[in-house]
């Protein structure tokens, strides 16, 4: 009889094996899933690569940030002078910006402190230079031009270090450097006379 009750709780013992191995199983199974989940929730959208989107912002110069705070502050702008005659063609060299800004004399101190907390540092009332240097004129009134509006409706649209801005066209650049005629400008006027010489044969040709 001990002989008998030891085979039959053997045999019992062994039948049990294949539910625990099936349970266990069973458990592998819902932890691998579970475990796939998790990858699948950690895992970047297809596309997106947080590393470019960094580097995007870091390569932004500051010029173009600083139009891009202008713009968030529904301030209009246009480029104006040498700046724009060079983006046009002329060859000539400037080393500053001059951003023509839709506000009235008195409130100059606005765009000023935009520029200021973009990193820029103050050098004139009117005047910023830019964390990479580069100085940015601040004008509100252009001799010898219309108003800010009726200009404005005349700009062109270029790109500019990246960004799509109005730009003054060559001849209101002219038209205003000849109402100022300060000494550089009779140089300006003549580059910028033979630049519009050389588009008006350019655009004869192309008929």
């Amino acid at each position: 009889m001990p002989q008998l009750d030891w085979a039959m709780r053997k045999k019992t013992k062994n039948e049990n094996k294949p539910q625990r191995l099936a349970k266990s199983i069973s458990a592998d199974k819902k932890r691998a899933r579970h475990g796939r989940a998790r990858e699948n929730t950690l895992r970047a959208e297809p596309g997106r690569d947080a590393r470019g989107t960094v580097a995007d912002k870091r390569n932004v110069s500051p010029l173009i940030r600083l139009v891009g705070a202008l713009r968030d502050e529904n301030i209009r702008f246009q480029l104006i002078g040498m700046s724009a005659a060079v983006l046009q063609g002329v060859p000539a060299v400037t080393n500053d910006v001059d951003l023509w800004i839709d506000l009235p004399a008195r409130q100059y101190v606005t765009p000023v402190n935009i520029a200021l907390r973009l990193g820029a540092q103050m050098v004139r009332n009117t005047v910023v230079e830019l964390s990479d240097g580069m100085l940015v004129n601040f004008i509100y009134e252009v001799t010898g031009l219309k108003s800010f509006g009726t200009e404005f409706r005349k700009t062109r649209k270029l790109n500019f270090h990246g960004e799509i801005i109005p730009v003054m066209p060559l001849k209101s650049i002219r038209q205003s450097k000849m109402a100022v005629m300060r000494p550089k400008d009779e140089a300006h006027i003549h580059y910028i006379d033979e630049t519009l010489g050389l588009l008006r044969k350019f655009r004869r040709g192309k008929q």
